[in-house]
């Protein structure tokens, strides 16, 4: 356990002994966002595809809709991408009645790489993935085992952990949001936004514990009785009988186990899936209730992600490791990165 309360995770491969630092210059994190479907070509919305640094997802919807002259409520964005960095994310923009695209200056933060018209505004987690370009600096230790590891992720995925920039730049979103969502008065008080931040802490601290204790319990190559599936590529789920189709998909990565975001609702999981889970719950009442009590839907999560065109370099002349892979929306970059190196503290990042 950690100070703040969140749980020290474990990892299903062993891991190397290499350590090293992220984002000490902007370049050093590049992200591009793919939306995964085609832009219409008409309508009342305008997909700008922007490239940014120095600024925050929210910080750049402030700016273009000062720019342009409407209400930040009429843009729209898919995913929150970092401030530390170089990244490109498209974000929609309602403008009624305009048949001409509006001029939007560039700024040292941001610009405009290209634009289309579309007939829907672009909402939350809607995008398909995220291309990542990772340099990782000061590389100490022996990355003489990093191809074998980097083998076995390419294989058969990593642990789908939420990432801890999921908990707060000071790690203490689950201890906060416990001290503020359980008392009356306090949580009357709370902004809509920082709620919804809190609870997401308390479920993502859920997900984490169930998904290491499976790992502790040598829960990873294959799934047991009473798991729920979740196909790979999509949010579809499926009860199935553990049989040797079942197996084989499994370890093909067709199929991964699904895990409850805990919240109201009774489980779709039962047998040894399902005890494993109301162990952890058990042993964690107060999140348990507070996500109860603000009547929070249960949903569930991949247990797995796997990369894709994951390739991973060791330049001793720099002392680097480059990284470039894609990952699916709502995969961290940084749970696949801990699985190889090990991240400074002070030095971390986010993408989802």
């Amino acid at each position: 356990m950690t100070e703040n309360g969140s749980m020290t995770l474990c990892y299903p491969y062993p891991q190397a002994d290499i350590s090293g630092q992220i984002k000490l210059f902007p370049e050093d994190f590049k992200v591009n966002e793919s939306l995964g479907f085609e832009l219409s070509g008409s309508g009342e919305h305008l997909f700008l595809y922007v490239q940014k640094q120095g600024l925050t997802t929210p910080e750049l919807i402030e700016q273009l809709s000062n720019s342009v002259g409407i209400h930040p409520r009429q843009l729209g964005y898919s995913g929150l991408k970092d401030k530390q960095a170089v990244t490109q994310q498209w974000i929609s923009l309602h403008l009624p009645g305009i048949k001409q695209t509006p001029e939007i200056p560039a700024t040292d933060n941001y610009q405009i790489l290209r634009s289309h018209w579309h007939d829907k505004k672009l909402r939350v987690g809607v995008h398909q993935s995220n291309d990542f370009d990772i340099t990782v600096r000061n590389i100490q230790g022996n990355p003489g085992d990093l191809q074998q590891i980097i083998k076995r992720l390419q294989q058969h995925g990593f642990a789908n952990y939420f990432g801890v920039q999921r908990f707060g730049r000071q790690r203490d979103n689950v201890f906060q949001a416990l001290k503020v969502l359980t008392n009356r008065h306090k949580s009357k008080r709370l902004g809509r936004h920082r709620k919804s931040l809190y609870l997401s802490s308390l479920r993502s601290e859920l997900f984490n514990r169930i998904l290491c204790r499976r790992i502790q319990l040598g829960i990873w190559d294959n799934p047991v009785n009473g798991d729920l599936y979740m196909l790979a590529g999509s949010q579809s789920l499926f009860n199935a009988a553990l049989d040797e189709e079942i197996l084989q998909r499994y370890a093909q990565c067709d199929i991964h186990s699904a895990l409850s975001l805990y919240g109201c609702g009774d489980s779709k999981l039962s047998e040894q899936a399902l005890q494993i889970e109301n162990e952890v719950l058990t042993s964690c009442p107060e999140i348990r209730d507070t996500l109860l009590k603000h009547e929070i839907k249960r949903s569930y999560r991949s247990n797995r992600a796997v990369p894709k065109r994951l390739r991973v370099s060791y330049q001793p002349q720099e002392n680097i490791i480059r990284v470039r892979v894609e990952l699916g929306k709502g995969v961290y970059l940084t749970s696949l990165l801990n699985h190889f190196v090990t991240i400074e503290p002070n030095k971390v990042s986010s993408g989802s």
